[in-house]
């Protein structure tokens, strides 16, 4: 047998060090990178390619970070590091048209009071220093401010940078008319004693890409300057109101419609204060119908297979009425759903196409088959595991976010509804003989080409309670997604209104991704948990009524005291023992459930410990053999 030479066995391991040490050198001083995750969430997506290539004059971003400073935690600097890699990678993809310079402003320098003059926001560490984390943006005499990379809003970092470079590049952007009963402007609250209100994040957000123009509700014809009219939340919306919106979609206007059976964000307006029975739901009954789309404002729409957890202080449960949206209830060929994740609804209605409608009905969020409908006056008044047991599952197709297209007929065939007179003895009178102000265009009876109209049966949706978190860092209020229904309402905005490269980058795929099996496990745990508990209540409830007629029948005969019959002491004897039974099976399907997520999580955690060394170790075990093999037949 041929001996191995021991300076030959030491050469090689010099040599591997030698190409170890020569590749990581490679790696840190070449600008190279792969993208390796499933959505490439590291890659510039094509929409920030299409907003560089359409720059006409070179966009300048400076980029104040206060890098040398060596308090700075380990975290922040490494995300420093992505921001300046994607920023770089921007200039590279220009071909000359973005200009770069990275900034170090430390303590009483010109860096520094140049951050401070646009508008950096200063961090403040533990130690008392601080350190500036934000760039400017500006092409000619148009700037955008970025004040702060908050690293909770990673996932939305490029459509930020990019959005910016859009802004500055084309200052003319596409006007959004917004029609509303709700304070979305935020101010001087209307009721008494209530601190002033807050603007919506979605109208803020909204605002950074187009120009919004809030309408009055008493406008009686739609300006031919609006590329999209949003409709939200139409609660007691006058005829003539309803007839401008009716004639500015046969002229072929772009409009989104949110209607609400019940508008829990409407309980704080002032029409619904004071005692009064709250009015919360809103619709369009006439022009829902030349729409061709049918819509029961009365009804709530619940699915289980889609259920929120929630906490309704005597524990957590499923409640269907609170529907998160997963990536498969989602059209995901559409470009204003396509890659969203995660919605939540509350308490939407049922969109369905009307039996006669000849219009084209594209469902862009759909209720699985386990979906049902309740009254929408019972959410005012019953528990939430009573509206949990109350909802029946009809298996009926049904959408809460859908697309209706076709040449539409108006709803107004005679023209402008006469004006609504507020006092009609004093129109009698003549004291309010207003003349009547001629209208812009003609009266339409029907449109001359095909338009499409976006609709929603949720409005809550879209409320900064159920759509962000807002969170106070060292003095700064940052705004946290919850969840994709803000991206939803911007996508189609931007798409609507002729904005899709920015869409194209915000719809992207998530950071953090739900564990799905273990949200079926406690749903499919919840519905047996509710099942039981509806069979152990219809138990209580037979053996009360019973009692209640003994009672009666006793009170009747003069009686002041009742005796139970033995029968019935034995009935109830027999209904505690069930109701025991009952408890320890809930008892046991709640540690069936604990088991099996313990026992997930702990596979999950072995497959992370051991998958790799694993692979490693039969990749090595492959080349020993086959080296081992190669050295024999040599040798032979």
């Amino acid at each position: 047998m041929k001996k191995v030479s021991l300076p030959s066995t030491w050469g090689s391991v010099l040599l591997l060090l030698i190409c170890l040490v020569t590749v990581n050198l490679m790696a840190n001083f070449l600008p190279l990178r792969y993208d390796l995750t499933e959505e490439r969430l590291y890659t510039i997506s094509e929409g920030s390619r299409k907003i560089l290539a359409g720059l006409t004059d070179p966009v300048r971003i400076n980029f104040y970070y206060s890098r040398n400073n060596s308090e700075l935690p380990p975290n922040f600097k490494i995300y420093a590091q992505r921001v300046q890699e994607l920023l770089e990678e921007y200039v590279a993809l220009s071909k000359s048209m973005v200009v770069l310079k990275i900034l170090d402003p430390k303590p009483d320098t010109d860096e520094e009071e140049w951050a401070q003059k646009y508008g950096i926001k200063p961090i403040a560490l533990p130690s008392g220093n601080t350190v500036y984390f934000g760039a400017v943006i500006s092409m000619l005499d148009q700037e955008m401010l970025l004040p702060y990379f908050d690293q909770r809003r990673e996932n939305l970092l490029e459509y930020d940078i990019s959005q910016a470079i859009q802004k500055v590049g084309s200052p003319s952007t596409s006007k959004v008319g917004l029609l509303s009963v709700l304070n979305l402007q935020g101010g001087r609250s209307m009721i008494p004693g209530q601190p002033p209100a807050q603007k919506w994040v979605f109208l803020n957000e909204l605002e950074k890409s187009v120009t919004v123009e809030n309408l009055a509700l008493t406008i009686e014809e739609i300006p031919d300057d609006i590329n999209l009219l949003i409709v939200l939340h139409p609660r007691s919306f006058n005829s003539r109101l309803r007839y401008a919106v009716d004639q500015y979609v046969l002229r072929g206007g772009r409009l989104v419609v949110m209607l609400d059976p019940n508008a829990r964000i409407d309980m704080t307006s002032p029409a619904n204060q004071f005692g009064q029975q709250p009015q919360l739901s809103s619709d369009l009954p006439e022009l829902l119908k030349q729409w061709g789309v049918d819509y029961d404002v009365a009804k709530v729409v619940g699915d289980r297979l889609n259920a929120t957890q929630v906490n309704t202080g005597q524990g957590v449960m499923s409640f269907p009425m609170w529907m998160t949206f997963r990536s498969d209830s989602l059209d995901q060929k559409h470009p204003i759903t396509a890659q969203l994740e995660n919605l939540l609804f509350v308490e939407a209605g049922s969109l369905k196409k009307a039996a006669d409608s000849k219009t084209e009905f594209t469902p862009l969020l759909s209720l699985s088959a386990k979906s049902g409908l309740i009254d929408a006056f019972q959410l005012r008044f019953a528990a939430p595991d009573q509206l949990s047991r109350d909802m029946k599952v009809d298996g009926e197709a049904k959408a809460v976010m859908a697309i209706t297209t076709g040449i539409f007929s108006s709803a107004f065939p005679n023209g402008q509804p006469v004006k609504e007179k507020k006092n009609p003895e004093a129109s009698a009178a003549g004291e309010e003989s207003e003349e009547e102000t001629p209208l812009k265009h003609p009266h339409l009876l029907e449109a001359a080409k095909l338009n499409s109209i976006l609709l929603f049966s949720d409005v809550d949706f879209l409320s900064d309670q159920f759509s962000v978190q807002k969170l106070n860092f060292l003095g700064q209020t940052i705004i946290q997604p919850k969840n994709d229904n803000l991206n939803l309402m911007l996508n189609a905005a931007e798409h609507l209104s002729g904005n899709e490269a920015l869409m194209s980058i915000r719809s992207r795929g998530r950071f953090s991704r739900p564990f799905n099996r273990l949200l079926a496990m406690q749903q499919q745990a919840q519905l047996r948990h509710q099942t039981e508990e509806k069979l152990l209540l219809s138990q209580l409830e037979e053996v009360q009524q019973r009692l209640n007629s003994l009672l009666e029948s006793a009170g009747e005969q003069g009686q002041s005291e009742v005796i139970l019959p033995p029968e019935v002491q034995i009935e109830i004897e027999k209904f505690r023992e069930e109701e025991r039974q009952a408890r320890r099976k809930l008892r046991e399907v709640r540690k069936i459930l604990r088991q099996d997520i313990e026992r997930l999580g702990q596979g999950l955690l072995l497959l992370n410990m051991l998958l790799v060394p694993l692979i490693v170790g039969i990749i090595g075990l492959i080349v020993y053999r086959l080296r081992t093999r190669r050295r024999r037949k040599t040798i032979r």
